[in-house]
């Protein structure tokens, strides 16, 4: 009895190595919603980050303030640092590139995971499709990794897109569109309104 369940055990730890090694080394997440604003103003809130924090998916709920910014609050080199206390290292997220009016491209370091995200800027008829994006990729024998890989998309995107709706809310007219932040400003600070 017990060499046979040592053999199920054995073929599972197998079958679950295997689909491991052949699920996706890599895996992109992206969501798009075109808002109403033109793409000078969409860039100008997503190129500084402190206006993040006022419609950002993941900051809204967050019970401690422990995020702050290093570096200049806009453009390249503009880094959100948060979760410093927690034992991975916490986690950051910086801008690479920034070409105005169409593409801000970011670095991510989420605890012990790093990741590329972008947002890309496109005139649209009705204002600008704006198109929030991730790309994860998993070492060789990151096998944990690739099967945490399966459920990005559907964890990342219902948060992309719960971002993107509340961005297109912080742009419009609804609140008077924007405040234009000053570089000595601590309105990024400031409570995120709810959703």
């Amino acid at each position: 009895m017990a060499r046979k369940l040592f053999g199920v055990l054995l073929a599972l730890v197998v079958a679950v190595t295997v689909i491991g090694f052949l699920l996706p080394a890599q895996v992109t997440v992206e969501r798009s919603r075109i808002m109403d604003a033109d793409p000078e103003t969409v860039f100008e809130v997503l190129n500084d980050l402190r206006h993040f924090a006022r419609w950002s998916p993941w900051l809204l709920h967050r019970s401690n303030r422990d995020f702050r910014l290093e570096g200049p609050p806009a453009g390249v080199g503009a880094t959100l640092v948060w979760d410093e206390a927690r034992g991975d290292g916490g986690s950051r997220m910086w801008i690479v590139e920034s070409r105005r009016p169409e593409r801000i491209e970011m670095r991510l370091e989420l605890g012990r995971s790093d990741a590329d995200g972008w947002f890309e800027l496109e005139s649209a008829e009705a204002g600008t499709e704006v198109q929030w994006g991730m790309r994860m990729s998993f070492g060789a024998f990151d096998l944990t990794g690739r099967y945490v890989g399966l459920m990005l998309p559907g964890l990342v995107g219902r948060d992309y897109s719960r971002g993107l709706e509340r961005l297109e809310r912080y742009l419009t007219a609804d609140n008077g569109g924007p405040p234009s932040l000053g570089d000595d400003s601590t309105e990024w600070l400031r409570e995120p309104d709810a959703p």
